[in-house]
């Protein structure tokens, strides 16, 4: 009996948000659906406190509100939304009279021509030097990207930014990984993360064979 109690009243509160939210998705939360892959799209290369969030909570404010849940994403998100703004602002504040973040990156690479790598899109000749080709390129995702590009042609890379060991990220279905100095279970994706440290030398090879690299820290 207590059990049948309880399914009935799980159910009941089903139906009840139902018709507080609708039996379709709402047009706000499409509308935050995007605005939430536009950011993490942003992130991959611009710091977060760059982000126009007062624009985002702006948006949604003046979206149609036909449904509760619309007046609901409205409320909710617009303030976290003004909330993490006026953080923002506070951190661009202090890192005002420093100097930005630099948005490209040297390294020092072997195993291709400096002919073939000034064909390759993001990289720019440098010098060339007894340890190999001085290449600058971009940083973060874009250097992600980049990298596997240059590994597939056969690059290996002598140094990255000054640093002999390197940090990446590697996705999987497994628990673990070799070489893993941590591994943890990812929210709200299936599979694993895992953070994994080689030597820049080993790096190459690395982006060769290792499948489900999701990104390199540069540093």
């Amino acid at each position: 009996a207590e059990l049948l109690l309880k399914a009935a009243y799980e159910e009941t509160l089903g139906r009840i948000a139902t018709l507080i939210r609708g039996a379709d998705r709402a047009g706000l939360d499409n509308l935050s659906a995007t605005q939430a892959a536009d950011y993490a799209k942003y992130l991959q290369q611009i710091p977060w406190y760059r982000w126009d969030f007062t624009r985002d909570a702006t948006a949604l404010q003046t979206a149609p509100h036909p449904q509760f849940r619309d007046t609901e994403r409205a409320v909710a998100l617009g303030l976290e939304y003004r909330a993490k703004a006026a953080y923002a602002r506070v951190i661009a504040a202090a890192v005002a009279g420093m100097k930005p973040d630099a948005l490209t990156m040297r390294s020092v690479v072997t195993g291709i021509t400096p002919e073939a790598l000034a064909q390759i899109d993001g990289v720019t000749i440098i010098a060339d030097r007894p340890e190999g080709t001085e290449i600058e390129t971009p940083r973060y995702r874009a250097f992600t990207d980049l990298s596997k590009v240059l590994a597939a042609q056969g690059v290996e890379f002598v140094e990255i930014a000054g640093n002999d060991d390197i940090l990446f990220t590697q996705i999987s279905d497994t628990a673990t990984v070799p070489g893993a100095i941590h591994s943890f279970a990812r929210q709200g994706n299936p599979g694993f993360r895992h953070l994994v440290m080689v030597k820049v030398s080993d790096l190459g090879e690395a982006l060769r064979s290792a499948p489900g690299i999701e990104h390199i820290h540069d540093y």
